[in-house]
């Protein structure tokens, strides 16, 4: 017990940490506060040594906050748009993930690491998923973790920062937005999508807690059952949630033992980063659609904080929900298959058994 209230605390400490982060960034008119806020201040907590830590159901609980949330916007009307852009959609997620292959060249020779873990780095896929594929086929784990982790929190802070300052917004808006918050009808929507969440979950559905939500919320937009909005409150709070726990996985002890290392993925996410914008700017030369949205859509980011960012700033959320979801399912299946197609054909030289990969020691 003594341990739990322990743990308890220092998640509450995290939390405070995370909230005030995003207060400070909101005062300030950053944009996505509530996101980038938490996340540079728990993750300045943790490299410092204050006792925070992140919890995985609070986590949970703000990724069905927000991919509800998110899921709502998928009328029928912005249901038909996305199958009208399904080929394009398609096409671009399948270019990202080229993209990630070509630039782990680039990781391998400049961090001296072996080519199945620089390919598992630096495809976008899911932190968890990407370590564990890659570790499958030989890679290191631990960098493979760290530079998702170290994606996912630079596109965050990157790309919406960027948008933002050339004033890239945009004036969509539908239905979702214009509901009402209604108290019961707020609970029977958070209601049905932890529900919805659970059955995925209790199936050993993939990323059931990311997916089920926006699913969920998608079932309730296409019927247009108009239950309730989801409050700006209750959305800046599930993104400190989210957020505070991303941050808090950046402790001391992790960072400094791949000094070395860390140079070579932030270059290898640049990398990443500009050719992912221009794909994005080429399909929108391609068609017509306006070049905010597609370097969002396109971008090496996480898809909750991306489709947050287009909630924000009024781009097409359906859209680049789409072309994020599609790339998420796109890198956790086709993934193993191209690095297997690449070693196969002799682009990925085959690592010797007794010979494991490893960051080079400091």
């Amino acid at each position: 017990m003594i341990m739990d209230l322990g743990h308890i605390g220092r998640v509450a400490l995290g939390l405070a940490i995370g909230a005030l982060g995003g207060a400070l960034f909101n005062a300030l008119g950053t944009p996505l506060p509530w996101m980038i806020g938490p996340i540079v201040f728990s993750g300045l907590a943790t490299f410092f040594g204050l006792p925070v830590a992140g919890t995985r159901v609070g986590r949970i609980a703000g990724m069905l906050v927000l991919g509800t949330a998110l899921g709502l916007y998928f009328t029928p009307e912005a249901a038909g748009m996305v199958l009208s852009h399904l080929p394009v959609i398609i096409a671009a997620s399948a270019t990202t993930l080229l993209v990630g292959a070509a630039a782990s060249f680039l990781l391998a020779r400049t961090a001296r690491i072996d080519h199945a873990t620089a390919f598992f780095c630096s495809v976008p896929g899911g932190v968890a998923e990407m370590s564990m594929i890659g570790e499958r086929f030989g890679g290191q784990p631990l960098p493979i973790a760290v530079t998702q982790l170290l994606r996912v929190v630079c596109v965050t802070i990157v790309i919406p920062s960027t948008l933002t300052l050339l004033g890239a917004g945009g004036n969509s808006d539908n239905v979702h937005g214009l509901l009402p918050s209604s108290g019961p009808g707020l609970a029977a929507t958070l209601t049905f999508s932890l529900a919805f969440s659970a059955l995925l979950a209790r199936f050993k559905f993939r990323n059931a807690w990311l997916l089920g939500p926006m699913a969920a919320g998608c079932i309730l937009g296409l019927s247009e059952a108009n239950l309730s909005s989801i409050p700006p409150w209750l959305s800046a709070t599930g993104q400190v949630l989210v957020g505070a726990q991303i941050g808090s996985q950046f402790r001391r002890s992790l960072l400094a033992s791949m000094q070395r290392f860390i140079p070579a993925a932030l270059l290898n996410l640049a990398v990443l980063m500009a050719g992912c914008a221009s794909v994005g700017l080429l399909v929108a030369h391609l068609t017509g659609i306006s070049p905010a949205n597609m370097i969002l859509a396109t971008s090496p980011g996480g898809v909750t904080e991306m489709c947050i960012t287009a909630k924000v700033l009024h781009l097409d959320v359906p859209i680049i929900v789409a072309f994020h979801l599609v790339r998420i399912f796109l890198v956790i299946l086709s993934s193993p298959y191209v690095f297997q197609l690449l070693r196969a054909v002799g682009i990925f030289p085959a690592m010797p058994v007794d010979a494991p990969s490893r960051v080079p020691a400091e």
